[in-house]
């Protein structure tokens, strides 16, 4: 049997498994966690939450103003070296075509069809 790795990630079945559980008539909840149920759901949301107040309004202790905040020095990850063969992009050197010429009046910008030198039957 194959899996898709999501019940055991998120606890919750993913659409092959609940096509199965619908076709074999078992509920739904049975192979979901509960944190999904629709009751956890509402206690989820059954309390407001206030908002901060004004930052101007905050009470911050002095010596906690003063500490300055630097970020952490960042190491550069262990990785494969860059190849100096890099793909090329359309507009780069290696993608620049020359002007093609058709060869019978040797003049460049139209081919056989709508050459104005040479006048071809239907």
């Amino acid at each position: 049997m194959r899996s898709c790795g999501r019940f055991q990630h998120d606890e919750i079945s993913c659409s092959d498994a609940v096509a199965t559980i619908i076709y074999k008539k078992k509920n739904r909840e049975d192979y979901c966690s509960t944190y999904y149920s629709n009751k956890n759901f509402q206690d989820t949301y059954a309390f407001s939450i206030e908002t901060l107040p004004s930052e101007s309004t905050w009470d911050i202790p002095a010596h906690i103003l003063k500490v300055i905040m630097i970020p952490p020095i960042a190491r550069k990850q262990p990785a494969r070296p860059p190849s100096n063969n890099h793909k090329k992009g359309f507009n780069e050197e290696k993608f620049k075509r020359s002007k093609v010429t058709y060869s019978k009046c040797g003049t460049s910008g139209h081919d056989k069809k709508t050459c104005p030198n040479f006048a071809y039957p239907n």
